[in-house]
Order: structure tokens, then C-alpha cells, then sequence
């Protein structure tokens, strides 16, 4: 029995979005566990995932998400020149109203340019993640311990945003970072 050459292209495309979302989650948790852990060499696998979900997000039709993975990459390489500060800020909750005012405010801005010139089949939370992201890697890079607020708020929406564009590996990912977001949040002690 043969199959259509449609159907063909359709399985060799699912097969290859596999293999790359498996490598891009297993570089993203290289990264984190090796952050974790500060060793300064994991901003590679920052960069090699983030290039891997680029263009997945991309041929998902996730494009703020795309761009998103672009900001991590030049975060990342950030990140590995600027090594070894550690410290721990607070801002107060003034700052952070503005912070969240402007997030937000983008957010709509962003969802509505990605509803209207894309064909983003998810252009606010795709906006949502994509924009509070920004904004909760400028606190990180900073060193401001709320920002483990911020990435459990993203995480969450990112699994529900991966999930239905049917990147069931990426869900289990952030489920993973909502774990890391407490465990940062809490400062309790990580289970690996």
C-alpha cells in the first residue's frame, strides 16, 4: 500500500520537528542544570537550544516566540561575558507596577500586530510569553529575586501555549521550569 507523497512530506516534517524539539529541550535542560550548578560553559547549550526552538517556533507559526528565541541567544552570549556577578536585588513594588504596566501594555501591542500581519494561531498568549520573557530575563540578567514571579507566570502560559500548537515535549519542559521557578522563588534545595 503507498502512501501519497502528501502524507510522505507530512510524516518526514513531524519526524524532523521531533528530533529537533527533542535536542532543543535537552540543550535548554543542560543549560539550566548546568546554571544551576555555575558552571560557566552553559551558556553554549543557551545558544544551541535557542537555535534549535527559533526555528521550530518559526515553521510553528509561533513567530514572537521565534523572535523570543533570538533575544535569549544574544542573552545568553550576554550571560557568558559577564560571568561570576552573583548577588541577589529587590525592587521596589513601584518598580515593578511600572515593569508590569509596560509588559503589558506591549503584550496587547504585540498580540494585536501578530493577529492582524501574521498568521500566529495564538497571537496573545504567543505575545504573552514572548514580551513577559523579555522582561523577566532584563531582571534576571540583574540579579532581582522576583523575577522567579515572572518566570512562573510565563512558564505556565508557555506550557499551555506549547500544548496547543501540539509540542507536547516543550510542555513537559516548562513544567519542569515551573518546578525551578518555586525552587528559586522558595530557595528550597533542587532534587538533582
Amino acid at each position: 500500500m503507498n502512501s501519497s507523497p502528501e502524507v510522505n512530506k507530512w510524516n518526514l516534517a513531524n519526524k524532523r520537528d521531533f528530533t529537533v524539539e527533542f535536542f532543543a529541550i535537552n540543550f535548554g535542560l543542560l543549560y539550566t542544570i548546568l546554571y544551576i550548578k555555575e558552571v560557566e560553559y552553559c551558556f553554549v547549550f543557551a545558544v544551541l537550544g535557542g537555535i534549535l526552538y527559533g526555528y521550530l517556533c518559526y515553521v510553528k507559526q509561533i513567530f514572537a516566540e521565534s523572535f523570543l528565541q533570538g533575544f535569549y541567544i544574544l542573552t545568553a552570549i550576554y550571560g557568558w561575558f559577564n560571568w561570576g556577578e552573583y548577588g541577589e536585588n529587590s525592587y521596589s513594588l513601584l518598580t515593578h507596577l511600572i515593569f508590569l504596566g509596560v509588559t503589558f501594555f506591549a503584550t496587547v501591542l504585540v498580540g494585536f500586530f501578530l493577529s492582524k500581519r501574521t498568521k500566529s494561531q495564538l497571537p496573545f498568549l504567543d505575545s504573552f510569553t514572548t514580551v513577559f520573557s523579555i522582561t523577566g530575563t532584563i531582571l534576571m540578567v540583574n540579579f532581582v529575586h522576583e523575577t522567579w514571579l515572572y518566570l512562573l507566570a510565563i512558564n505556565i502560559v508557555s506550557m499551555v501555549l506549547y500544548y496547543r500548537r501540539g509540542m507536547k515535549m516543550s510542555v513537559l519542559l516548562y513544567a519542569f521550569y515551573v518546578y525551578l521557578s518555586l525552587a528559586g522563588w522558595f530557595g528550597f534545595e533542587l532534587i538533582f
